[in-house]
């Protein structure tokens, strides 16, 4: 069949890359140096297809052949053909959405249990900062508080004249707080001042302070100390100035 199409052994080595020593084999009959027969029934097969036979009808000769040459030899001396080896590949189309679900789970308790702790551990029922006023020795003065801010206080801070204030902001060891600012000039600014902090800071008053721990800040303003400016977690807006510090307004606690 293969002499019919016009091929050499060589022609259909190249075009199957299959050994020359294994088409011999097989053209032949001779079946004792041949690999597998699973790889041989595939090797036929594309024989087939090359010089125009009918594959199927080639292969099922092929199976014949081979069970007539184990019938006759008793025991096939097979080459063994060695298979790639199994690689476990990672499943992400699986797990990815698992590993982000369970970060994002992460994530959220972490968040919840931050919370919880801030509640226990500032807003907690009868606690005395009276002992742990941070700052200058002097006499601590009682904040004035309003509700909410008052026309009366903004008139007051448009009467002030612009003059520079020195503010000392002192956090309590075991509390962190976040404060905002903006002065006369328009200069403003924020940070995230840790536990045990203290930062000092020279504005153009009257300026627009907000503590985002009442409880956890003590403020010195013109050598004058301000504590107990609202309920731990809560966060304050005030006005300072040369003359002192006013609270405007005080959110809940936990905001």
């Amino acid at each position: 069949m293969r002499e019919a199409a016009g091929l050499s052994v060589e022609d259909i080595a190249d075009r199957t890359k299959i050994s020359r020593q294994i088409l011999r084999s097989l053209e032949s009959g001779d079946f004792r140096f041949l690999p597998q027969k699973v790889f041989c029934r595939n090797f036929v097969s594309q024989y087939a297809e090359i010089v125009g036979a009918d594959p199927k009808r080639m292969a099922k000769a092929f199976d014949a052949a081979w069970d007539r040459f184990l019938l006759a030899s008793g025991s096939f001396p097979s080459l063994s053909v060695d298979e790639p080896p199994l690689v476990r590949t990672v499943r992400w189309r699986f797990w990815g959405p698992v590993a982000a679900a369970a970060v994002i789970a992460l994530l959220a308790a972490l968040v919840i249990w931050r919370a919880s702790l801030h509640e226990t551990g500032f807003a907690g029922p009868g606690r005395d900062l009276s002992d742990r006023r941070i700052g200058d020795p002097s006499p601590v003065e009682t904040v004035p508080r309003l509700p909410t801010p008052s026309p009366v206080v903004a008139v007051e801070t448009e009467r002030l004249d612009p003059e520079e204030v020195a503010i000392t902001i002192r956090v309590r060891p075991e509390s962190e707080c976040w404060v905002h600012y903006r002065d006369h000039n328009g200069v403003a600014g924020g940070k995230l001042l840790a536990g045990g902090a203290e930062e000092s800071m020279v504005l153009v008053g009257p300026i627009k302070l907000t503590i985002g721990d009442a409880g956890a800040a003590t403020l010195e303003v013109a050598g004058r100390v301000y504590a107990d400016l609202g309920r731990p977690g809560q966060v304050v807006h005030t006005e300072v100035s040369a003359d002192g510090l006013v609270v405007l307004g005080q959110g809940r606690a936990g905001d």
